[in-house]
C-alpha cells in the first residue's frame, strides 16, 4: 500500500528519454571529503569526471525533461546508492522525483528501493555493471507508475542548458562534456 502510495505522488524518468540519453548525463560522481566538489576526477593522470554534490543528478532528471529551476517540496532520490560510480550517479534510470516527505524510504537503501530497482530493470533494462539483477518485490504489479514527459532530443537540451549558465561548476564540466561529445 505504501509504494502504491509513493509511485502515485512521484515521478520517474521517461523511458523514452533514458533511452535517448543512452547513459550517464553527466561525468561526476559524489564529493567526498578531501575531494571538494567541482574538482577533477581524475584516471591515468587525465581529468574524465567532476567530484559534485547533488546539484548535477537534479540536473540530469530535470533537464532531460526541459524542467527549469528546482521544485520546492521535492528531492531527486537515487535508486542504488552508486554515487562514486561515474557511470551510474546522474544516470537517468537512477534517478526518481520524490516528494521529500518520501525521500528517506526510496534513497539508496529505504525500504521501497527494490521497487524502483526492479523498475530500473524491467522498464529501462539498466543496473549498476556491479550489481546482480535485481528481483521482483511482491505487490510490484499493483503498482501504477508516474513518468515525466519525454523530449525531443535531450542530449541537445542539457548541453543548450549547460553553455547558458555560467559558474564555477558549468566550467569545469563543459569541456568534459564535449570530450564525451566526439567519443
Amino acid at each position: 500500500m505504501l509504494a502504491q502510495m509513493v509511485a502515485k505522488t512521484s515521478w520517474l524518468p521517461h523511458p523514452d528519454t533514458v533511452k535517448a540519453l543512452g547513459g550517464a548525463v553527466f561525468p561526476t560522481v559524489r564529493a567526498r571529503k578531501g575531494f571538494p566538489r567541482c574538482s577533477h576526477v581524475m584516471e591515468n593522470g587525465q581529468p574524465i569526471g567532476m567530484f559534485d554534490d547533488n546539484a548535477t543528478p537534479s540536473w540530469a532528471l530535470l533537464w532531460s525533461h526541459d524542467i527549469q529551476g528546482r521544485r520546492q517540496g521535492w528531492t531527486v532520490a537515487h535508486v542504488w546508492a552508486e554515487t562514486d560510480c561515474i557511470h551510474s550517479f546522474t544516470h537517468a534510470a537512477n534517478l526518481a522525483l520524490i516528494p521529500e516527505c518520501f525521500g528517506t524510504l526510496t534513497d539508496k537503501t529505504g525500504p521501497l528501493t527494490t521497487f524502483l530497482r526492479w523498475h530500473a530493470w524491467h522498464v529501462y533494462h539498466w543496473k549498476p555493471a556491479q550489481h546482480a539483477q535485481p528481483t521482483k518485490p511482491d505487490g510490484y504489479d499493483s503498482i501504477t507508475w508516474r513518468y515525466l514527459e519525454s523530449v525531443l532530443n535531450p542530449k541537445a537540451l542539457i548541453l543548450a542548458r549547460l553553455k547558458k549558465l555560467n559558474n564555477r561548476r558549468t566550467r569545469v564540466l563543459q569541456p568534459l562534456m564535449e570530450s564525451r561529445e566526439l567519443q
